[in-house]
């Protein structure tokens, strides 16, 4: 079953301030991650079933789908943690902030802050 977890970080600026913070992510375990990947197979080949019957489109959408299912299957399957967000305290204006995470962002990471725009870092605590 998939776990919520989170890892304590730093929010540093380019200045030298910094606070602490804290990232959420999400666990899965090796079911989780195949049950995932099958349901992806799945959808994408009942989409290109659904895309038989479309004059022209079939042409494109058919073969599409039935490729992207398993590269898509693939994808879900090596994903061990899905990235949330990190809560914490903006160094810049003092004021608590959330940045939205991508699966693929990796710790350190460079951003912006959403509310004040400043440069920020997000580092792992004990760096």
């Amino acid at each position: 079953m998939a776990s919520s977890e989170q890892m304590a970080v730093i929010i540093k600026d380019d200045e030298g301030n910094q606070n602490d913070a804290t990232m959420y992510y999400i666990v899965y375990s090796a079911a989780d991650r195949t049950k995932r990947s099958a349901i992806s197979l799945v959808g994408c080949w009942i989409a290109a079933v659904v895309a038989l019957p479309i004059p022209v489109a079939h042409l494109v959408l058919v073969p599409g789908f039935f490729i992207a299912g398993p590269v898509l299957a693939y994808f879900r399957l090596k994903m061990s943690e899905s990235k949330e967000k990190v809560v914490g305290v903006c160094p810049r204006h003092n004021a608590e902030i959330t940045i939205k995470l991508e699966n693929t962002d990796t710790i350190p990471k460079y951003t912006y802050c959403p509310d004040c725009k400043g440069a920020i870092q997000i580092v792992e605590k004990g760096e």
